[in-house]
């Protein structure tokens, strides 16, 4: 991973691949790792894989998170590697920070794509983000115990079931010290004014088992932003891990129609 330092504080990230750049946004207790096994089945792209702050190289959070100067940041970093336009795509928290990309730097971004996204959390996800916090500040194995659970389909289960224990083992370690602050930052997401702002075109993908960010919420963001496609998978949040090469194929159709 590699360091921009902005404003006095660490932004970790890290390129990887040839051809048009993108901008990738993790999700909630992520790093920049997690679009890894998506960007291996996707259509050449310059990957630049943001780090929130508190996850990987980035500097952990003194004050809580203000989305818009998470992603002004990211644009920085964008400019700082030489890209003046580019994609942008974002899983879960990153796809809500993928679509304020869009909106506010609508002359950068040439695509956004937004995976497992919503536009303002609802009653049903505030309880479930404090479900988190309350099982990552007890133990985060156990907190990935019910992840799986809760984040995967019964074929997903199935297919993990003989290496469950080995997959938690790995996945609690992985859980980024400023989870807190992501959770704290879920909470309070309302991005819905920003949507009609969005101009560049937009593939919406959610999961139709989504127990965390229901199927309704891509839908609506699909109904909200000109020039969206959406794109329901059988999955439910953990559609990255599962689904990760479904994920692809559609990004590259996306991204490539446009060229």
């Amino acid at each position: 991973m590699a360091i921009f330092v902005r404003n006095n504080r660490n932004i970790g990230y890290n390129v990887a691949g040839d051809g048009a750049p993108i901008l990738a946004f993790h999700g909630t207790t992520q790093a920049g790792n997690a679009w890894d096994q998506v960007r291996a089945a996707c259509t050449p792209l310059q990957w630049v894989n943001f780090e929130f702050p508190g996850s990987g190289e980035s500097s952990m959070p003194e004050t809580p998170i203000d989305l818009n100067a998470m992603v002004d940041d990211a644009v920085a970093l964008m400019e700082s590697l030489g890209h003046s336009s580019f994609h942008v795509t974002g899983y879960s928290l990153g796809a809500v920070a993928a679509l304020q990309t869009a909106s506010r730097h609508s002359d950068k971004v040439q695509s956004v794509t937004s995976l497992c996204g919503w536009a303002v959390t609802d009653a049903r996800m505030r309880l479930t983000f404090d479900v988190w916090r309350r099982l990552i500040e007890i133990d985060p194995s156990l907190f990935m115990r019910y992840a799986l659970v809760d984040g995967y389909t019964a074929a997903g289960l199935t297919a993990i079931e003989p290496m469950h224990q080995m997959v938690i083992d790995i996945a609690s370690a992985a859980v980024q010290p400023g989870s807190d602050a992501h959770l704290e930052l879920d909470v309070r997401i309302n991005i819905d004014d920003s949507l009609s702002s969005i101009t560049a075109p937009c593939l919406v993908i959610g999961g139709i088992e989504d127990r965390w960010v229901d199927i309704s919420h891509s839908r609506y963001l699909a109904t909200r932003i000109a020039h969206a496609t959406l794109l329901e998978l059988p999955a439910g949040h953990l559609v990255i891990g599962e689904m990760a090469e479904a994920i692809a194929g559609a990004m590259s159709h996306h991204i490539n129609a446009l060229n």
